[in-house]
């Protein structure tokens, strides 16, 4: 996978920072989920997923240009290391915010770095730390999270297009939704969780600041509420 080329990585710069100043509204509806004992197969399986996650992960963090990000992604879940749950539960991610809205650069990738240690997988966390990392002039720590901003994205834009249920793109944590639909520099007017036989749909009505359309946004939780639950 190809890093970003300068022209658009500027424009990825301005829907982060455009993005990081929009307000979104309420995190996912919370949903509660069943307990039950591992079975020892269930215990190999997850130790094989793992380590899975781990090589792949190696790979990110040598920026790979052959890394798929589906299969991480895929693993990610499949692991024991899995958070669906995301969004400002991740210690460190409040923080974060508040110190890039400050203008604490280095302050903001030491709370960038509390995320990442316990979830790499955090679209929000690696969104404000290419703002952070470049205002902080450490250009080799933008471009990994750049990478991974540019990785992430690129794997849920292509699960679907959002237009439907049928077409929803598929995210694995609140995190990255939220990360996703702030890189797109858009405002969420609404939020419901909606159901079929298929899945569990977070359907959001958004507005593009800059157009002024409003239109319905469709997004794959089913994985979050199998694991856990969608809320913050």
């Amino acid at each position: 996978m190809a890093i970003l080329r300068p022209e658009t990585y500027f424009t990825l710069r301005g829907n982060i920072q455009r993005g990081l100043a929009i307000g979104l509204c309420a995190a996912l509806a919370a949903c509660s989920g069943t307990v039950t004992q591992d079975t020892d197969s269930d215990g190999a399986l997850r130790q094989q997923n793992q380590s899975e996650y781990r090589q792949l992960l190696r790979e990110a963090y040598q920026l790979s240009f052959t890394l798929d990000f589906d299969r991480l992604r895929k693993a990610y879940v499949q692991s024991p290391e899995y958070n669906p749950y995301g969004g400002m539960k991740l210690e460190g991610l409040p923080e974060a915010y508040s110190s890039v809205e400050q203008a604490d650069f280095d302050n903001c990738l030491h709370n960038v770095d509390r995320v990442l240690k316990t979830n790499y997988m955090s679209l929000e966390a690696h969104m404000i730390g290419v703002v952070c990392s470049g205002q902080a002039g450490e250009f080799e720590r933008e471009d990994q999270h750049r990478y991974m901003v540019e990785g992430l994205m690129t794997s849920i834009e292509n699960s679907g297009d959002g237009k439907s249920q049928e077409s929803a793109f598929l995210t694995i944590s609140t995190s990255e939704l939220r990360g996703f639909v702030r890189l797109k520099g858009l405002q969420v007017l609404d939020q419901s969780i909606v159901y079929d036989k298929q899945g569990i749909y977070d359907k959001m009505q958004v507005r593009d600041p800059e157009s002024g359309e409003e239109y319905p946004l469709f997004f794959d939780v089913s994985q979050q509420f199998a694991r856990g639950s969608g809320g913050e």
